[in-house]
């Protein structure tokens, strides 16, 4: 058994995975959302601002998500800094 231990976790790179997934995942809900949202409108014009408020809710969705994980990473290394990190431990299956 091999012994790893995780003391800091880049912020930058944290914060450019969250940012695509987020904006990608949330975009892609916030359409399919606000496409089942429209299909219940009175008028096509309703049913455009539900996909067109879909898509937006879905990018501060990855936003928000960007900075809430880049914060919690960055409080993260203060603390794993006073506590020495995160002990790991993986085995190498033959």
């Amino acid at each position: 058994m091999w012994n790893y231990k995780i003391k800091k976790i880049s912020v930058l790179s944290t914060f450019k995975f969250t940012l695509i997934y987020g904006v990608l995942f949330g975009t892609f809900l916030g359409i399919v959302f606000g496409l089942f949202s429209g299909l219940m409108a009175t008028s096509f014009r309703f049913f455009g601002f539900s996909i067109l408020g879909g898509f937006f809710a879905g990018l501060l969705y990855g936003v928000s998500f960007s900075f809430v994980s880049s914060l919690s990473v960055f409080i993260f290394n203060i603390i794993s800094a006073w506590i020495d990190g995160i002990d790991i431990y993986v085995e190498k299956i033959q």
